[in-house]
């Protein structure tokens, strides 16, 4: 009686209701479909009060449920174990219609509050993972940059030192990209540039990695290829660069845009063997540029 007395309360108070006969079946109805308030007693057989308190705290996760409880002989002791269990109120009994409403009512802001407190942080959650991959991210080129390659070389190197995989290391260089620049301008450097970034990107494997080390130079990561098939793969990426058919400005190296790439495998003993790697690469670009550039090479086997 005295719970249906209380549905019928809150129905007239402008709300939905179910019940539930025991704090078991509370809960049972709270996992199928979870609930805004629950309206409890503190004395009951089985799962008491304090218990459904913990209980429903288990399950928020991320929601947040209103829990009002009302008894008849409590003390103001026992109260203060209910909102360390978790309770956010209560109410004596029996219970009055206008205190009834006044705890709805708290109720109702505190839950809207929490819902729009989740949403907010869904959002912030999802714009920092946003800007997270924003900032590693080359901005022109849509590659990734020299802050992912830092964070990537830390962790490449852990690895090679602890299942020696193995990895090669290629720099790559646009052939005389400045006299392009100067002669076109720089917005059509650019478009160059970001033409160049998706030809390489999509000439590489799923495993490798291109990133866009400065200027006209990209850094890609080679793994698990033996020395001559790293050499093959470099070759197709040159070629894809070549295929763009992007017209030289007057003068230049060759009657199409190029890249120059210079490769070297990591040793996989070293401390700082990517950056040594990548030191070797640099290296053996330059001797390709040397020489008239438009091809790869790899660096010389260390004595």
């Amino acid at each position: 009686m005295s719970r249906d007395a209380l549905s019928c309360a809150v129905v007239a108070l402008g709300h939905r209701c179910r019940t539930a006969g025991t704090g078991a079946e509370a809960l049972a109805e709270h996992r199928k479909r979870r609930a805004d308030v629950i309206i409890s007693d503190w004395t009951m057989p089985g799962i008491d009060g304090m218990e459904l308190c913990r209980r429903v705290r288990g399950l928020d996760r991320g929601a947040y449920t209103y829990l009002l409880f009302v008894s008849a002989h409590a003390r103001k002791r026992d109260f203060v174990e209910a909102v360390r269990a978790g309770a956010d109120d209560y109410l004596p009994k029996p219970v009055d219609l206008d205190d009834l409403e006044a705890r709805l009512i708290a109720a109702g802001r505190i839950v809207w509050a929490y819902r729009r407190l989740a949403e907010r942080n869904v959002t912030l959650r999802h714009d920092s993972q946003a800007s997270f991959r924003e900032a590693r991210l080359d901005a022109l080129t849509q590659v990734a940059n020299r802050l992912q390659l830092d964070e990537d070389i830390a962790l490449l190197q852990a690895q090679i030192y602890s299942t020696r995989c193995f990895v090669t290391i290629a720099m790559c260089d646009l052939d005389a990209f400045k006299r392009y620049n100067d002669h076109y301008g720089h917005p059509a450097g650019d478009e160059a540039l970001r033409r160049t970034a998706q030809a390489i990107q999509g000439a590489l494997r799923r495993a490798d990695q291109v990133y866009r080390y400065g200027g006209e130079e990209f850094l890609i990561v080679v793994r698990d290829l033996p020395a001559a098939t790293a050499v093959a793969a470099m070759e197709r990426v040159r070629s894809a660069v070549e295929a763009l058919a992007i017209a030289h400005a007057p003068g230049g190296p060759h009657p199409f845009l190029t890249v120059s790439i210079g490769m070297a495998p990591v040793d996989t003993a070293g401390e700082h063997a990517v950056q040594e790697a990548i030191e070797r690469a640099d290296e053996a670009l330059y001797s390709v540029k040397a020489r008239g550039g438009n091809c790869v090479a790899s660096a010389p086997a260390r004595a």
